[in-house]
């Protein structure tokens, strides 16, 4: 036997004891096909019609994922292909316009300066984005390359260049004139200025992504149920069960709290001061009639600037500003952020510099103290996982992340030997720091 085969078979009965250890304190649901996928959509269903098994309404699952956003949607969904009951809670829907990846456009890019795990991810997740499109019949992904623009080769684009020729990632160098050529409508900041292009890069549609993976989830088997969940009876070292706001409870083996933002408010004495959660925007901007300058394929994603899609209108980001309450801040643009995009698009993009602005996507974006994602077991119960700290790339590698927390959660360390990453050393990465922000 060698080693893959033998590590597979070591993988399958972790699977199978994990199976069995969570269907003995569990239970195991019969799974039908009613749930819950967006309050916004009007398709709701009270999780107490949904339930088909337990006293009264309660449900009883292998594993419960308390949060639809993008970690927790393709969790549930990777844990419901490896053959477990799951449940998938949250307390706004799937989608939905308070969640941290809310709206029509995100950015898809592969530079991460010297993390190599992040580029390596990144570009697995694009093969992944064009599988699941097929498989989903949704288009997410849409690849129009990804532009950054340059001055000088710092050490952080050094590592990734470096990390680009190790990898044999496909990427451009190109000269300030060659730029303006190929893009006009979108000049590089000055003239000392270069391109770093890569094609594996663009733009990804997050409203479309986040309903699509919870529709697969659902039509295979998996229980979506709306709900504000909070942790519920312990026994030991374990977490029994989460109550719903309606007062139903979920009961499971294995909890994975995916809730971002969220993390926080759910366990205080856990998370406090663990996540900086502030306000960031894509404002959608309107392009000259006749004008598919600004729109995919026609223009990378420089960053700043991502191309229309859909004839959603130009995206244009305000980076992360004031720390915010994720429940309660209004997601409207301030009138200094306002200002800031009239001054952008007159400096960067002038063409559009008199156009109207159609609508803004306002967002939080959840940091951790080193910038890596959380995906750890909660210090004080064993069966629960915290999964969070997106730290403004989550979106972008959400299949891998999906199918990264499902192996962990069901007792696989997965490595990553392109990186040299065992499987604890991958793991370290993403523990719960003992700092905080101050």
């Amino acid at each position: 036997m060698n080693s893959h085969t033998a590590k597979q078979e070591e993988s399958q009965m972790d699977r199978r004891r994990f199976v069995k250890t969570v269907g003995a304190s569990a239970g195991t649901l019969a799974l039908g096909t009613n749930g819950v996928l967006n309050a916004a959509s009007g398709d709701v269903v009270a999780p107490a019609s949904q339930s088909t098994q337990g006293t009264g309404s309660d449900v009883t699952v292998d594993v419960a994922v308390v949060g639809a956003g993008v970690m927790g949607n393709w969790t549930a969904l990777h844990l419901r292909e490896m053959g477990l009951s799951v449940a998938l809670i949250d307390q706004y829907g799937a989608g939905n316009s308070k969640s941290s990846s809310p709206g029509e456009i995100r950015g898809m890019r592969l530079t991460y300066g010297e993390d190599e795990h992040e580029m390596l991810w990144a570009r697995d997740a694009c093969e992944q984005w064009k599988i699941r499109e097929a498989e989903f019949g949704t288009r997410m992904f849409y690849q129009c390359g990804g532009l950054a623009f340059r001055r000088e080769w710092t050490a952080r684009n050094n590592a990734e260049r470096a990390l680009f020729d190790k990898h044999g990632v496909p990427y451009e160098v190109i000269p300030n004139d060659d730029l303006v050529r190929r893009w006009p409508q979108a000049p590089p900041p000055s003239e000392e200025h270069f391109g770093f292009y890569h094609p594996w890069g663009g733009v990804l549609s997050p409203r479309d992504t986040n309903m699509a993976v919870a529709t697969a989830f659902k039509e295979k088997g998996g229980r979506f149920l709306l709900g504000k969940a909070a942790p519920g009876a312990r026994a030991g070292g374990s977490l029994q069960t989460v109550t719903l706001s309606s007062g139903e409870t979920v009961s499971a083996g294995t909890f994975v709290f995916a809730v971002g933002a969220w993390l926080p408010k759910v366990f205080p004495e856990v998370m406090a001061g663990k996540l900086s959660v502030r306000k960031a925007a894509y404002n959608m901007i309107g392009t000259p009639p006749g004008d598919h300058r600004f729109a995919v394929p026609n223009l990378p994603n420089t960053g700043l600037g991502l191309p229309s899609i859909n004839g959603a209108g130009f995206g244009l980001l305000i980076n992360p500003t004031d720390e915010v309450d994720p429940d309660q801040y209004e997601r409207l643009p301030s009138a200094e952020e306002t200002a800031r995009v009239r001054q952008t698009l007159a400096s960067r993009f002038p063409a559009l510099k008199d156009q109207p602005i159609l609508h803004v996507w306002t967002c939080q974006t959840e940091f951790s103290v080193d910038g890596q994602c959380i995906f750890d077991l909660h210090p004080e119960m064993d069966n629960v996982w915290l999964v969070g700290g997106g730290s403004w790339h989550a979106f972008k590698i959400g299949p891998v992340i999906g199918d990264y927390v499902a192996h962990r959660v069901t007792g696989e360390e997965k490595g990553l030997p392109e990186a040299n990453l065992s499987g604890s050393e991958l793991a370290a990465l993403f523990k719960l720091k003992a700092e905080t922000f101050a």
